[in-house]
């Protein structure tokens, strides 16, 4: 009851949103749902299916995201490969989405982000042949780390984020007509289209809106448009972010 009487606008691709919009709609929010991009396959698969041709090749595979499982994986089961390679995942979310698949993540750092895996990993990294199938865009912290430790490792590109084609249409709409309580922002490219849509005004509509964040790194893209991300999960989970909602609600 926590949220009883809030309205949270969602950015999340429409296509993810229901867990988040259930779990606040459980907690009595209103939710608006305003897609901020969507996830798109590749349109070329070659590299992907030469990577999966030569799995065996590789010493560590790792996923930073459920995305780049649900991409991937459908590939790996087209050519009936199976997956012997020692595999690492960002995330409990991203290491269930695996088990789903019948992969077991035997790596699974507890603060959900790159860094946190590479403080799992050895220092000397050398003659390892690691493989990343990821977004288009991403940070390359992790593979520029691998390889100044000595790692051959082999990007490649599964899928896309694109700005949601009727997502963001009516934002300026309803953030001035709407007494929004929260923004909730799931990822870099989320907060990224909504300042490109929102443009020069970024600043003036979202300052008085306390924004939701599901990780650091989220955080770390609304605060480099100067803005603040006041809520925040220690584990980077929807589950999470929905308690810390209530939590800074019932505060």
């Amino acid at each position: 009851m926590e949220l009883q009487g809030k309205t949270i606008l969602i950015t999340r691709a429409a296509s993810q949103s229901l867990e988040l919009r259930k779990a606040l709609e459980d907690a009595w929010a209103r939710v608006i749902e305003t897609p901020a991009l969507e996830i798109v396959p590749v349109d070329d698969w070659t590299a992907v299916d030469r990577s999966v041709s030569e799995l065996q090749r590789y010493d560590l595979l790792i996923f930073t995201s459920v995305n780049a499982v649900e991409h991937f994986c459908p590939r790996l089961e087209r050519t009936g490969t199976v997956c012997e390679v020692p595999i690492a995942a960002v995330g409990s979310s991203t290491a269930e989405r695996l088990s789903r698949w019948g992969l077991i993540a035997s790596i699974v750092p507890q603060t959900f982000r790159a860094e946190g895996l590479l403080d799992m990993l050895p220092p000397n990294l050398a003659g390892r042949r690691i493989l990343l199938p990821r977004a288009e865009t991403a940070r390359e912290l992790l593979p520029e780390e691998l390889r100044r430790r000595g790692a051959v490792v082999d990007v490649v590109t599964v899928y896309r984020t694109v700005k949601s084609t009727g997502g963001l249409t009516d934002l300026r709409t309803i953030l001035a007509s709407e007494k929004v309580d929260a923004l909730v922002v799931t990822s870099p490219s989320a907060m990224r289209f909504i300042a490109e849509t929102l443009g020069d005004d970024l600043l003036a509509t979202l300052q008085g809106i306390p924004i939701a964040v599901i990780g650091p790194v989220a955080a770390e893209a609304v605060e480099s448009l100067g803005l603040k991300a006041v809520i925040q999960p220690k584990r980077a989970t929807i589950p999470d972010l929905v308690q810390e909602i209530r939590s800074y609600f019932s505060n």
